[in-house]
């Protein structure tokens, strides 16, 4: 099976930005650019000569062309080798050795410039837009399949006209030939399952069962283009690995007490539909996937406090949905976590190497470590980041605010070093709005004033050596920090001067008691309290 690269179509597209630069013709021009650049414009183009080209060709400002530039760079390649990079490019002292740092770091130049096409399938929703002059497929069964399907399906030729070789241009397909570098890089588009594992799509094309088909040669080491672009779409498939699937079909981690489950299709995510079952229910499918596309999917935690154990999450995708008035604890080292449709819920999160994707959320407090950070129409929310790119604030987003990382468990270091996570590096004040108009980005975001941060204590223990923040607040933040752990020390040797009697330090604290218990009141905390007394006793 072949489906659509989730991590390019799910969480790298500038949803709401129409990348209408990414034509298949000005991309192919910008590759035969690259190699007439020599090694600093292939196969890894330097972001300089992206940024001039830009400039120049696509009519697009250095921010944006550094925001598509960092977006491909962190989905397609690996933790280690971009955390290492990052690590020496916090302990630059000066801005000019950062900038000269920054022109000469590179990506692939073939998986940048099909990672540019790759945004095109936002035009997809709409169907008012071709990129080239045939029509949109409207036949029933084309409307069934996901739009990264069709996109695939309908734009294949481009795509592969865009990898086609120099001295190959003008023939057609069935003439020209693709070497394994090129299938290679073309394998960043799909994902290819076989033999109950996930594969790079170059190993399996050269499996003697797929290279007949494909005419590969051992000789010249190529493969017929046309042959491969039909057994792309011959055997092109929907990602079978879906949350919905998880939750009808996984194993059960999780389910609230109450009235027995009806039968499986009463459980429905989709297009916001909840059918008549609307439980809490946590599932994974680790006992149908391969290692690489583990998924645990959560949907319906509602004024509780829900804490997953960190083996249950390790290395997993991890999908909530529709969670309301709750406080969910994911410390773990996870690939990625995707938020949907949910409010008024607090989410602490321990190393995420891929993206942190927020949909839809309304009032929400997130606390996570992420590579990327995507927001996508959210409102009213209050995230407290440790992030080595740019957060993306897409189409739809106002009202959010931005905070250092304020939080440990005591297995944090452990999980950061299985994730080969570097914390030098934090761009959580440096939000892009790239959909947002000039003057505007006051209305989308601001910075959580010094006076108002405060640690956030987590409320269980948990196995490990970390015993306070992996992180080095800012100055401000950290002088806030200073001054409110003052005002209670300041508050207690005042109570010591005092010399109060047996009989007045009872007093005291039945009066200190009420008026917290009042405040728990008024604010819905003892909710919160609550809970955590119930998951105490269930522990």
């Amino acid at each position: 099976l072949v489906w659509p690269n989730q991590d390019i179509f799910k969480h790298g597209i500038l949803a709401g930005f129409h990348a209408t630069f990414g034509t298949a013709e000005n991309l192919a021009k910008f590759l035969m650019y690259c190699r007439n650049k020599g090694k600093n414009g292939w196969p890894n183009v330097c972001f300089a000569i992206w940024e001039s080209y830009c400039q120049r060709n696509f009519n697009m400002g250095s921010d944006l062309a550094s925001l598509f530039f960092e977006s491909c760079r962190h989905i397609c390649l690996p933790m280690k080798e971009t955390s290492a990079w990052d690590d020496r490019y916090a302990a630059c002292t000066s801005e000019d050795t950062r900038s000269r740092m920054r022109d000469k770091v590179s990506v692939n130049a073939i998986h940048l410039a099909l990672y540019m096409y790759s945004q095109n399938v936002t035009l997809m929703q709409t169907q008012k837009f071709s990129l080239r002059s045939e029509e949109f497929p409207t036949d029933r069964k084309a409307k069934k399949k996901s739009i990264d399907v069709r996109f695939i399906e309908t734009f294949l030729s481009d795509i592969i006209k865009i990898l086609s070789e120099p001295d190959s241009k003008g023939l057609p397909l069935d003439k020209q030939t693709m070497t394994i570098p090129i299938i290679a890089s073309l394998g960043i588009m799909f994902t290819v399952y076989t033999e109950n594992s996930i594969r790079p799509l170059h190993e399996v094309l050269q499996q003697q069962v797929h290279a007949s088909v494909c005419s590969y040669s051992k000789l010249t080491q190529t493969f017929n283009t046309q042959q491969v672009r039909t057994w792309l779409l011959d055997h092109m498939h929907a990602n079978p690995f879906t949350s919905k699937r998880c939750l009808m079909h996984g194993k059960t981690v999780y389910q609230k007490p109450g009235r027995p489950l009806r039968r499986s299709s009463d459980i429905s995510i989709e297009n916001g539909s909840t059918n008549t079952l609307t439980r809490c229910r946590v599932t994974v499918n680790d006992h149908e996937t391969p290692k690489e596309r583990r998924l645990l999917a959560m949907q319906y935690v509602s004024r509780q406090i829900s804490v997953l154990s960190p083996e249950t999450l390790l290395n997993h995708r991890v999908h909530v949905t529709h969670c309301n008035d709750a406080s969910i604890y994911l410390l773990s080292s996870m690939k990625c976590i995707s938020v949907k449709q949910c409010s008024r819920t607090t989410l602490v999160t321990g190393p995420i190497s891929g993206t942190l994707y927020l949909t839809g959320c309304i009032n929400m407090r997130i606390i996570c470590i992420a590579r990327r950070v995507v927001l996508r129409n959210c409102h009213s929310c209050r995230l407290y980041l440790l992030t080595p790119t740019r957060p993306l604030l897409l189409a739809g987003c106002n009202d959010i605010t931005l905070a250092p990382y304020n939080t440990f468990y005591r297995g944090l270091d452990g999980h950061l070093s299985h994730a080969n996570f570097g914390v030098k590096k934090n761009l959580w004040d440096r939000p892009a709005s790239p959909m947002c108009k000039e003057g505007d980005n006051n209305k989308v975001f601001q910075k959580l004033p010094p006076e108002n941060f405060h640690l956030f204590s987590i409320p269980f223990n948990t196995e490990g050596t970390t015993t306070g923040l992996v992180n080095q607040l800012p100055r401000e933040y950290e002088e806030s920090t200073t001054r409110a752990r003052d005002r209670v020390n300041k508050w207690y040797d005042s109570v010591q001067k005092c010399e109060l009697s047996e009989t007045q330090t009872a007093q005291l604290a039945a009066t200190l008691q009420a008026r917290f218990h009042d405040w728990l009141e008024t604010t819905g905390n003892h909710k919160e309290i609550e809970s955590l007394i119930r998951l105490r006793e269930k522990s």
